[in-house]
């Protein structure tokens, strides 16, 4: 509905303003970001003005991390070598199809399109009612795209430059770059343009090639990168390896670049929100705008994981935290409004309107006649107006956990949390789910749980955990940490056991079995202790034992007689220490 209005509203634009070209359709504004929480397996529709949550479709079975990218008619969640497509009027699933790869590939929202671009594979996807696939010939650079619908991509290998029109099946490709030069593309003012990293020039590319160049004024590394569009007329060029950004100029008027020394950190995107550039640093997860000037305007951080970076059809620059249950909406002056994506709250019913006061009769008058035996007449009391108790909120869905927190532990976490606001309805679950390189999984405990322990896990490897609270009303909002189990150091102890009486070929009371104690080792893996000893003699065999939950092994195994020599066990490449054997 909202993409219907704003497409509604841009057209009535258009036609007053004369602004479309005779002949040309008319292009629907996809406005505003979808957006997969993979905690509550739902894709949700960000407004970007706003910041409200507006629209919610279920999509079980969408892979963790999948991204969703959305065209006119319908909405397509790309993850997992799947791509999942739904309605954008119905909410509801329409088909999946595969890629034929599990590449993260870069998603173009414009006219035309979408577009999802796979760089390694070297192949652009169109999405809409059918899929068009359309190879490349080999691995890509970062693509732009223009407000008509062409998409242009860099081969870096060939120097071609290639574009793919909208509506075409093939790519046209004039003369590119020459070859062994490095750069990359962008759009200024509508228009491609070449960044030749080698010249330090700038080059507009038109159906003839390359354009003449215009120098850049600073000296743009081969690991440079820039924004997809421009920065209020400046290209915005990023040096990873020099912690700095350029803010370039190449227009007619040309004036001096504005280079900008970044903060430490690991600056893998950047994007142009039209009057700011949004930088996102993986070192410090957090979100950062600069103006045209170079002056830094906003640093919000962002859940642990991996956020990503999207600009919408809408020009705002969308960061979504790994698990999709944050959002950073970043306006076109650089802006910042966090939203957190959860469950719409059910509308609130008003109050039912105050009932009107009944009138108190009034008191009966006596009769002018007197009695008799005259009595006074009591007036009868005012009717008593019966208090209506206020009607009950409904519940909402609870809040976030708050004090999330994560203790390493061998191939382990062990998660705390803070009891969530129950916003009306009592707390029945807490969902935990983590996710990393090494895999992801989820697990529900009870409302009163505090902790729970995740096993299983991968030494080494950093995994983002988040808890999210449950009540009548839903899931709320997750809050999110993150840990890396720890294996300690392997050891094994090894020492005189219990004495043995039953083997016929073992001296008594010399004889007594060895007793090994393993420490840190994977736990639920099998490993095979093999006993050793000075005597040239002694062939001890082996024996296979799994490790517990805690990573230790303790048995007693190997039986051993021979006064005065020394033995000792090893197992995966561990050695114990080395006793003497000795009578008991």
């Amino acid at each position: 509905m909202v993409s219907t209005v704003t497409a509604l509203a841009a057209a009535v634009v258009v036609a007053v303003s004369g602004a479309a070209k005779p002949g040309a359709q008319v292009d629907f504004l996809q406005s505003g970001h979808w957006v997969f929480n993979s905690v509550l397996e739902a894709v949700f529709h960000l407004d970007g003005a706003s910041g409200a949550i507006d629209a919610r479709a279920a999509m079980p079975g969408a892979a963790p991390g999948s991204q969703v990218v959305q065209g006119e008619t319908g909405g397509y969640v790309v993850g997992g070598n799947r791509i999942i497509e739904f309605g954008k009027s119905d909410l509801e699933v329409k088909k999946s199809v595969s890629p034929g790869t599990d590449e993260r590939p870069v998603a173009i929202e414009v006219a035309g399109g979408p577009y999802l671009v796979y760089r390694q594979a070297g192949r652009i996807v169109r999405l809409g009612d059918s899929l068009t696939t359309v190879p490349a010939g080999g691995a890509l650079g970062e693509p732009v795209a223009t407000s008509a619908g062409s998409v242009w991509v860099h081969q870096p290998a060939s120097g071609a430059i290639c574009e793919l029109a909208r509506d075409a099946d093939r790519l046209a490709c004039p003369p590119g770059a020459p070859a062994g030069h490095t750069g990359g593309l962008t759009v200024v003012a509508d228009q491609p343009v070449f960044v030749d990293t080698t010249t330090d020039t700038a080059h507009p590319i038109g159906a003839d090639g390359l354009g003449q160049g215009t120098a850049l004024g600073i000296d743009a590394p081969p690991q440079a990168r820039f924004t997809a569009t421009d920065v209020a007329g400046r290209i915005a060029v990023l040096d990873p390896p020099g912690h700095r950004m350029h803010l370039v100029d190449t227009g007619p008027a040309k004036s001096p670049p504005v280079s900008v020394d970044l903060p430490a950190g690991d600056y893998a995107e950047l994007a142009s929100a039209g009057e700011a550039v949004v930088l996102l640093d993986r070192a410090k997860n957090a979100v950062l705008t600069y103006d045209p000037r170079g002056q830094l305007k906003t640093n919000v951080p962002m859940p642990p994981g991996e956020p990503r970076l999207a600009r919408g059809e809408d020009s705002r620059v969308y960061v979504d935290s790994h698990d999709g249950g944050h959002v950073l909406v970043v306006a076109g002056d650089g802006a910042v409004r966090p939203v957190p994506v959860a469950e719409p709250p059910p509308p609130v019913a008003p109050p039912p309107p105050p009932q009107p006061q009944q009138p108190v009769p009034p008191p009966a008058q006596p009769d002018r006649q007197p009695p008799a035996q005259p009595q006074r007449q009591q007036p009868k009391p005012p009717a008593q107006q019966q208090q209506q108790p206020p009607p009950a909120n409904p519940a909402s869905p609870p809040g976030a956990p708050p004090g999330v927190r994560a203790t390493a532990g061998n191939a382990a976490l062990t998660v705390n949390w803070g009891a969530a606001a129950p916003n009306g309805g009592a707390v029945r679950n807490y969902h935990v789910s983590w996710s990393s390189s090494a895999g992801s999984g989820s697990k529900t405990v009870g409302g009163a749980a505090r902790s729970t322990t995740l096993s299983g896990l991968a030494n080494g490897t950093t995994y983002t955990i988040t808890v999210t609270a449950e009540n009548v009303a839903g899931r709320g909002s997750g809050a999110a940490t993150s840990g890396t189990p720890i294996a300690p150091e392997r050891s094994i102890t090894l020492s005189r056991g219990s004495s043995v009486t039953t083997i016929d070929d073992c001296s008594i009371p010399e004889c007594a079995y060895m007793r090994i104690a393993a420490k840190g080792f994977t736990p639920g893996q099998s490993y095979t202790f093999v006993p050793h000893a000075t005597a040239t003699s002694y062939r001890g065999g082996s024996s296979t034992r799994t490790a517990g939950p805690d990573g230790s092994i303790t048995f007693e195994a190997f039986h051993f007689d021979q006064i005065d020599e020394t033995v000792w066990v090893t197992a995966d490449g561990v050695e114990s220490n080395r006793i003497t054997w000795a009578k008991s």
